[in-house]
């Protein structure tokens, strides 16, 4: 039998980090907004891009269609986003955030912002130039891979 130790496996120990970070952040808007991490993460997005459609969403989180349609549903139910027709195609609607959508990502972000300052500060300048360079290799490699047959 092959040996293998999960912890010292890379996707793991990424895995491990995301979501510990992300579920450090993500019970701060939880509580103070009744928001999810996928609601969350569609609110980021919708903020990032303007005309955004639900299958754009999906494509900066790579979270699946249903996630993406529930979230965007909940979040229209709230009022925190706008949904308006495409002018190009009516099955489309564009996605962005309304007044209340916006005040609640202003005040989240310095949040999340709190924590990854923290989390950072662990790190010297190098080692945080160095971790930004090696997570960009990474990403860069893992799509390349994705597309090899």
């Amino acid at each position: 039998m092959t040996e293998f130790n999960l912890h010292d496996f890379l996707p793991y120990k990424l895995s491990i980090l995301s979501q510990t970070v992300s579920q450090l952040i993500a019970q701060e808007y939880e509580n103070r907004y009744n928001l999810t991490m996928h609601q969350w993460r569609c609110l980021v997005i919708i903020n990032s891009h303007e005309n955004v459609t639900a299958k754009d969403i999906c494509g900066h989180t790579l979270l699946d269609k249903m996630t993406v349609s529930r979230a965007v549903r909940s979040l229209a139910n709230r009022k925190l986003i706008t949904l308006v027709p495409s002018k190009d195609d009516a099955r489309k609607q564009m996605i962005s955030l309304s007044a209340i959508g916006l005040r609640i990502y202003d005040e989240v972000i310095p949040i999340a912002q709190k924590y990854e300052s923290t989390i950072l500060s662990t790190l010297t300048i190098d080692e945080k130039e160095g971790l930004d360079s090696t997570i960009k290799k990474l990403i860069f490699a893992s799509h390349n891979l994705k597309f090899d047959k």
